[in-house]
């Protein structure tokens, strides 16, 4: 456990928490003394893709932290309305909601079917949304609270032309065929932004955070290839920014639409392991 201990008696949510900046971020709460609910649809390991609740929670509780699974599928709304209400009645309470669950198919748009598009939006938008809704009344109970969704640098708008072909902002949103995720992601920075304003005479924190670029996550090392042009960030920093959205009051960090090294930089904060015992 970490010696700070900064979210000592919180309880938080993280969805997408089976790999990647889910578990990161998850297993960082943790170890700041955070009681965490682990939220994925994959529950044990051995499936199409590495990582399940299962190996978060090992991980998690090998540390000495405590945590709850709860295995639910995102996309699906009314799966989706008990996690809250599970977390309440295991935990006592809710802090904090880390809204990172996701779903992205990089296909070029004029070939997205209603049905992929349907789900992007479940997924990156309606379930924040929802999710935001019913942890609302138990921030509003304790007097503060921490709501972060975590977003994607596809959600800001390519150049408009001429375009410069050697420009590599312009070539990746040609090649990426991110237009469907993005636009999804562009449209959860406005609803962070709206959460945050009209929570402003409260003391309840809304935030977006991104990364950079790529993050060193299981999947993207799987893929390879990268440079150092491609600004491949240790998820440790993903984990650290989530970190200082979920702890600092709502009258300095709220509304914030950020990506995760400027905003470390901006506060002077230093990135530590997920156990956080020692500086990256």
């Amino acid at each position: 456990m970490s010696l700070s201990n900064l979210l000592a008696g919180r309880v938080a949510i993280v969805t997408g928490a089976s790999r990647g900046i889910g578990a990161a971020i998850a297993r960082r709460f943790a170890a700041e003394g955070a009681k965490v609910a682990i939220v994925a649809r994959t529950a044990e390991p051995g499936g199409r893709l590495s990582g399940s609740l299962k190996e978060t929670a090992d991980t998690i509780r090998t540390a000495g932290g405590q945590c709850l699974m709860i295995q639910s599928d995102l996309a699906d709304p009314v799966d989706r309305a008990r996690i809250v209400t599970e977390t309440v009645a295991h935990f006592g309470k809710l802090d904090i909601l880390v809204n990172n669950a996701a779903w992205s198919r990089f296909i070029p748009i004029w070939e997205a079917e209603p049905r992929q598009v349907q789900l992007a939006f479940q997924m990156n938008l309606f379930a924040p949304q929802e999710l935001s809704q019913q942890a609302l009344p138990h921030m509003r109970k304790l007097g503060e609270g921490w709501i972060l969704n975590i977003s994607s640098a596809t959600a800001d708008a390519p150049p408009a032309a001429p375009w410069d072909e050697n420009d590599r902002y312009v070539n990746f949103n040609r090649d990426s065929h991110a237009t469907l995720y993005g636009t999804s992601k562009a449209a959860l920075d406005r609803l962070t932004a709206g959460w945050a304003v009209e929570l402003s005479r409260e003391r309840i924190a809304v935030n977006s955070l991104a990364p950079v670029g790529a993050v060193a996550s299981e999947g993207a090392l799987s893929v390879g290839n990268w440079d150092e042009r491609d600004h491949l960030e240790p998820i440790e920093a993903m984990a650290e920014a989530a970190l200082q959205l979920c702890h600092r009051p709502a009258n300095e960090l709220s509304g914030n639409v950020v990506r995760s090294l400027p905003l470390l930089r901006q506060l002077d904060a230093e990135i530590h392991t997920l156990d956080g015992l020692r500086v990256f």
